[in-house]
């Protein structure tokens, strides 16, 4: 009864220890799915912002206005605080009205002008813009290929490219950010990153997921090894001596399958009968009860019983071995195995 509920104790430790290791293999897919969709997510916030950068750097950059016209070609006139023009005297000869329609004083009202004259007479560099962007990403620690475009925002026309032709691979992830600078004039950054660069972004997170794998699988290993150690214990069980009581004289008795050996009385009991062994016999099954399950030496048995592996005593041994099989015979679980070139094996169910 006590070796049962020692089984079953070992088979629910077995179901527990499984379960937890499914458990903790599906909170640590679950962690890292949040964790690389977490980091996908800053990734593309570092990467509008490196862009947005980028841009304003790109506009000091940029030649100043007054280089682009010689002295009297420019004319400003002021129509009172709710308008004023701007008047180019060169070619495209034109005339730009401005209306102060938010009330702004009129120093930040000719400043909103002028930038917005800058931006209508020289496009965005989109080369400069390129570089810049380049060095955002760099100081960000962020390794991707893009392409810098100025594009017509009403037609999605690509009116200049950085790398004409360039074309991306449909198995990297992309993803496009872009600024309106106009009505009819936007740049745009079109970028393509492998999922590696995600997986390099998430980092320590990474090292410390090998970590937890490298834990679960030393736990399996110890988990293993304490099953091992269980079932050695449960099968030796199955043999061992019964437990002696102080005060009370007590045998030294094996349970063989429907057998018990009482080594004390040199008698094997079972089926309705008791077999007086002598003292080779008893010696030699008493050796094969204690290394049940597993190899007894044949030149051990030899040497404990003659002091010899000589021939005669090799061939009184084999008598024995087929005596002692004979005594057993009624009990098909039990079984003294022969191993070739080693020695015999107990083997009961």
């Amino acid at each position: 009864m006590l070796l049962r509920k020692k089984n079953t104790s070992l088979a629910w430790f077995n179901l527990l220890a499984i379960v937890a290791t499914v458990s903790l293999l599906a909170l640590q897919a679950l962690w890292l799915y949040n964790a690389y969709k977490l980091t996908y997510n800053q990734l593309i916030i570092d990467i509008d912002n490196a862009f947005e950068h980028a841009c304003r750097n790109e506009q000091v950059y940029r030649m100043p206005l007054g280089n682009l016209f010689n002295d009297g070609n420019l004319t400003i006139q002021s129509c009172g605080k709710e308008k004023i023009m701007i008047i180019r005297d060169c070619e495209p000869s034109d005339t730009l009205v401005y209306d102060n329609v938010y009330g702004l004083s009129m120093e930040v009202f000719m400043n909103k002008a002028f930038y917005e004259l800058r931006e209508r007479t020289l496009p965005m560099n989109i080369h400069c813009l390129s570089d810049l962007f380049a060095g955002a990403l760099h100081e960000k620690g962020i390794r991707l290929s893009f392409v810098i475009e100025r594009f017509n925002p009403t037609t999605n026309e690509v009116l200049e490219s950085s790398l004409p032709g360039d074309e991306f691979f449909s198995s990297l992830e992309t993803h496009v950010t872009m600024m309106n600078v106009s009505e009819t004039d936007g740049v745009r950054a079109r970028l393509q990153f492998s999922r590696s660069e995600v997986f390099r972004q998430m980092g320590g997170l990474l090292i410390g997921s090998l970590f937890l794998l490298l834990l679960i699988f030393l736990c399996l290993i110890l988990r293993q090894q304490l099953l091992r150690r269980q079932a050695a214990k449960y099968r030796l069980a199955k043999l061992a001596p019964y437990p002696v009581v102080e005060g009370i004289h007590h045998h030294k008795i094996y349970t063989i399958g429907k057998y018990s050996f009482n080594v004390d009385k040199n008698e094997l009991a079972g089926f309705g009968q008791c077999i007086n062994l002598n003292k080779k016999e008893q010696a030699i099954l008493e050796a094969l009860c204690i290394g049940h399950g597993n190899v007894v030496e044949r030149v051990k048995l030899l040497e404990d019983n003659w002091g010899s592996t000589g021939f005669i005593y090799s061939r009184s041994l084999d008598t024995y071995i087929t005596t002692l099989r004979k005594y057993l015979k009624d009990d098909p679980t039990v079984q003294i195995i022969t191993i070739k070139g080693l020695g015999y094996k107990l083997s009961i169910g």
